[in-house]
């Protein structure tokens, strides 16, 4: 989803700067109203649910990797067009909202095929019900509920981080190929131990939007856990629940990253404030502030910024890369004046470069909104009517919608259809127009 843009390299404790920021993120909405900053929930009970939804990470982060790494290099063993197709799928995946996947799952699994889902209609087994393995079996299918379907955009993104990261890794095929190396092992050896460094980063990445993600799993399914919780503070509006939703998914997000510096092989760490600002969850910082926000439009600019930032690390680097092979110092020293260098060489870069990135900044955009307004439904008021019209299916927000929406999933199959397709189109024109110097 937020994930498809160019990759940056995070910067230095990189951990400690999501827990920093998580804290800063929580002391700001509590600011936002200082008359009430009593919690409404015991300290253990939240921890706890922390502890089941870190759990649900995870697994769909572990599935989400090997399915990526095996479908990525697959593909790349069937050739250059299948390797693309393979890509447009996965961007394609990612590009649908998470409230279409769990909604569609919930009406697929029990309202047609009247299988049970644990947290919401749980098996019945004829055995004993003290029995440890029924007892087992329940606890697994509870947390592989939330974890398969949270595990599905994110497949969508490594497939994608895959087939493009290994674009950038030095082609070793020729000289394997001719020491005799085995295809093979060209490709399962040498080439993924190249992709590792890539990896690491494309899962830190994954890591500061699939809390965001999961609230919505969890609050569809009524999973105890973390984004169960943090989805009912939301609507009420409560700002010490709010505040202590976001220092608990930021506690996560660090330890994630933290167990991802297992991965071995790591790319040289950034130290620019621009890096260190796009490099924190800006998506849930951004729904913790929606939430305390009367509506209005500034909520829907306060969500564009925060897109804004979350991608600036990536399109400055990308830009970096691109001015440094422009042909800048060769025109100096023919003599060319400096206003001819910057209309004939840079200016016309520049301007492709701003164009992808509005691009792709709306493909965000459209995707930020559809996880808001399925969360918080009454923003949908701060929308113009055919925005409001496309939006307002993936708002279910009460028992009656969500027994309409399980009777005639149609609405909200469209719905989401149309905001895939929007998203997917508006990241393939930004491929397209994204400048590339031979």
């Amino acid at each position: 989803m937020m994930s498809l843009q160019p990759i940056s390299v995070p910067p230095r404790w990189l951990p400690l700067r999501l827990l920093l920021g998580g804290i800063i993120a929580a002391v700001v909405v509590l600011l936002s109203r200082r008359h009430d900053w009593k919690l409404q929930a015991p300290m253990s009970e939240f921890w706890l649910r922390c502890g089941s939804s870190l759990i649900v990470l995870v697994i769909a982060l572990l599935l989400a990797l090997c399915v990526g790494v095996l479908v990525g290099l697959r593909a790349r063993h069937m050739g250059p067009r299948t390797e693309r197709f393979i890509a447009l799928l996965g961007r394609a995946l990612a590009c649908v909202p998470v409230v279409v996947l769990v909604w569609g799952f919930i009406g697929g699994w029990i309202g047609r095929l009247g299988w049970p889902v644990e947290s919401l209609m749980p098996a019945q087994f004829p055995g004993s019900p003290d029995s440890h393995r029924l007892l087992l079996a329940h606890l697994l299918w509870e947390f592989l509920a939330p974890s398969l379907i949270l595990a599905l955009p994110l497949c969508g993104e490594m497939i994608h981080a895959v087939i493009v990261d290994g674009t950038s890794v030095v082609d070793l095929d020729f000289s394997l190929r001719a020491r005799g190396v085995p295809k093979s092992s060209r490709l399962w050896l040498h080439h993924l131990r190249q992709l590792r460094p890539f990896l690491r980063v494309r899962l830190q990445s994954l890591c500061l939007i699939a809390p965001v993600y999961l609230i919505i799993i969890e609050d569809a399914l009524h999973f105890t856990g973390w984004g169960e919780w943090l989805a009912q503070r939301l609507r009420a509006g409560d700002p010490p629940g709010i505040a202590l939703g976001v220092v608990g998914g930021a506690a996560m997000i660090s330890l994630l990253c933290t167990c991802l510096h297992l991965l071995r092989g790591r790319l040289q760490s950034a130290g620019r404030w621009v890096v260190t600002l796009a490099w924190q969850p800006w998506l849930l910082w951004a729904l913790g502030i929606l939430a305390l926000l009367p509506t209005s439009l500034f909520a829907w600019i306060v969500l564009w910024a925060a897109m804004l930032a979350s991608g600036s690390a990536g399109w400055r680097q990308t830009w970096s890369q691109i001015a440094a092979r422009l042909p800048i110092e060769a025109a100096r020293m023919l003599g060319a004046p400096e206003p001819m260098i910057w209309r004939q060489h840079i200016a016309l870069v520049q301007c492709r470069m701003l164009v992808a990135w509005i691009f792709a900044l709306l493909a965000q955009t459209t995707l930020a909104v559809a996880a808001a307004c399925a969360l918080l439904p009454r923003l949908l008021d701060a929308l113009g009517t055919p925005l409001a019209q496309i939006y307002r299916p993936l708002a279910i927000s009460s028992v009656q919608s969500a027994m309409q929406t399980l009777a005639d999933p149609t609405a909200l199959l469209q719905s989401g259809a149309c905001i895939a397709l929007a998203a997917l189109c508006l990241n393939q024109v930004s491929r397209i127009v994204h400048p590339r110097l031979s």
